[in-house]
């Protein structure tokens, strides 16, 4: 991990602690670009396997993105774009008009438009919100997308609160 990735943090939700044990809260683990690009997330707590091999898919799809792109953004975007609805297709059953939903996909209408209005979701877990979300919109900011991801795909609430100790 270290060989190709910088390890960060950041508390957007909250959660208690009771008798010393976390109740609550959530995780999400981000593989960026250096400028905040999202290349893949992992929504919800992951054992160390699974984290492990969603790292090794986003070196090698990054890979093989910069060597067929050859330095062009949008067929870096494109390669990514069909990265993931490929593994949506493959691990889901869920194949999409990546063409379709490029013209027509917002963050602020996740919730109705990539999900209520398609009635899909009930039909993803987490991994494959988070391939419909990246196929939609690939190489989206961290700063953009983090409360989406925290809020509609992992049903939490953003918040600046302290951690509560009882």
């Amino acid at each position: 991990m270290n060989r190709y990735f910088v390890s960060s943090y950041q508390k957007v939700g909250t959660f208690r602690v009771v008798d010393g044990e976390k109740t609550g809260g959530n995780v999400a683990s981000y593989f960026c670009l250096p400028d905040g690009s999202v290349l893949h997330v992992v929504a919800g707590p992951a054992d160390a396997a699974t984290l492990l091999r969603e790292a090794r898919w986003v070196v090698d799809t990054r890979k093989l993105a910069m060597t067929e792109s050859k330095g062009n953004y949008a067929r870096y975007k494109a390669f990514f774009r069909k990265a993931h609805a490929e593994r949506l297709r493959k691990e889901h059953n869920l194949d999409l008009d990546t063409q379709r939903m490029k013209d027509t996909f917002s963050l602020a209408s996740f919730s109705n438009q990539a999900i209520d209005r398609r009635g899909q979701r009930r039909q993803l877990g987490t991994q494959g919100q988070v391939h419909w979300l990246l196929a939609s919109d690939p190489l989206v900011k961290i700063e953009e997308v983090y409360s989406t991801v925290f809020e509609k795909i992992l049903g939490e609430k953003v918040s600046t609160l302290p951690v509560l100790e009882k």
